[in-house]
């Protein structure tokens, strides 16, 4: 049955993976995190009359941390609310088939939300031995009226899912707030801010190398080249997220040819929470990225006031910025960090904050950018 734009307030509702135990698994993935903040988004909207998060996982009873904001039976199963939605975003959970022709045989207007890049992915799981278990499965090609995908996706995947999804993909802004941050033991919020008593530098490098768009290669040879300039300025390179590596033939030869690893600088490390690393075992950060420059360590990082150094071109104007993949180059950001970020600590701040009150899901400008896209939907049909 057509349907035209609502006259009231909108409703909408954004699925959610409850499991078995009832828990959201907040501290899992970024994507997690982000079906809150576009839950904070359509609640602080005057034009929204109701948000929902729809359950999709195992469990039915949601155990929902104080402090998030989510208000008291806002967690549903879809079959509850289906024929009160306008819009459903798919983000933190699958739709089965029948739920998704129920919704838009009533009008409902059904949004994919593309957190991660599927292309690559894809394209990893053709090569990967064994198989990667976590490939885009694309069962849900005739599922969407529309694909949002934040901006560091755009260049290799508006094409590759405008083509199999035949519906247009839109580019959102990515959002983010220090929501979860609160939930951190308050010994470790007190803890978690740059001290610049801290010398020489303990250096994280906390990409996942889970996929080829970060990995620590790049960053191990950026800290590699600045310990070779100037040795006296590290106490420590912690290369996270790689324990799992120490004993392959590929990471250890790699490793135990540099310097750092050699003199014991450098040492490989478990995975952690990256914010209790930050407060406990680090004074800065290097990264590195091929086609995801967005992401939410990135914000944790500048958020405590560490030095973020990184390739990331939409970061620019933030953190010591290096380009692609020259370790050069990252070097010689790595050092000016060291020398300079103590006295330009103030103005490190303050241009932190200008990022950190565009990336906030309470921005009047960013509601009214996701809302046009709503609204389109209906304007396009």
């Amino acid at each position: 049955m057509a349907k035209t734009a609502p006259a009231r307030g909108y409703t909408i509702g954004i699925t959610i993976f409850v499991k078995a135990d009832g828990s959201l698994g907040l501290f899992e993935n970024g994507l997690r995190q982000n079906v809150l903040f576009l839950y904070q988004l359509f609640a602080a909207s005057p034009n929204c009359a109701q948000v929902w998060l729809l359950n999709h996982g195992d469990g039915d009873e949601p155990q929902v941390p104080e402090g998030l904001g989510i208000r008291p039976g806002a967690i549903v199963r879809t079959a509850q609310v289906v024929d009160q939605l306008d819009y459903v975003i798919g983000i933190g959970a699958a739709m089965d088939p029948e739920t998704v022709t129920a919704l838009r045989a009533r009008g409902c207007k059904v949004i994919c939300y593309k957190g991660g890049n599927g292309a690559v992915i894809s394209m990893e799981a053709i090569v990967a031995r064994p198989p990667r278990p976590d490939a885009e499965q694309y069962f849900d090609h005739d599922y969407y009226d529309a694909i949002w995908m934040t901006p560091q996706h755009i260049h290799t995947y508006r094409g590759w899912c405008e083509t199999l999804y035949r519906c247009p993909v839109y580019e959102v802004p990515q959002i983010w707030s220090p929501l979860m941050l609160d939930f951190a033991d308050a010994e470790v919020r007190a803890r978690f801010a740059y001290d610049p008593a801290d010398k020489p530098w303990r250096v994280a490098v906390m990409d996942p190398n889970i996929t080829i768009m970060k990995t620590s290669h790049i960053p191990m040879l950026v800290c590699e080249t600045a310990y070779r300039r100037r040795p006296e300025a590290f106490r420590a390179i912690y290369i996270t997220n790689a324990v799992q590596f120490r004993e392959k033939p590929h990471f250890r030869s790699f490793a135990v040819s540099l310097e750092a690893s050699k003199a014991g600088i450098m040492t490989v490390e478990e995975r952690f929470v990256s914010t209790q690393f930050l407060a406990d075992h680090a004074d800065a950060v290097v990264t590195h990225h091929w086609e995801n420059g967005l992401n939410y360590l990135y914000y944790e990082v500048l958020y405590g006031d560490y030095p973020l150094v990184h390739n990331s071109e939409f970061l620019k104007d933030y953190g010591y910025y290096y380009k692609d993949f020259d370790a050069e180059s990252g070097a010689d950001a790595l050092l000016r960090a060291f020398d300079d970020h103590d006295a330009g600590l103030a103005d490190y701040r303050a241009r932190n904050a200008l990022l950190f009150e565009r990336l906030n899901p309470l921005n009047p400008a960013t509601i009214a950018v996701h809302e046009a896209l709503l609204a389109r939907l209906f304007a396009d049909a």
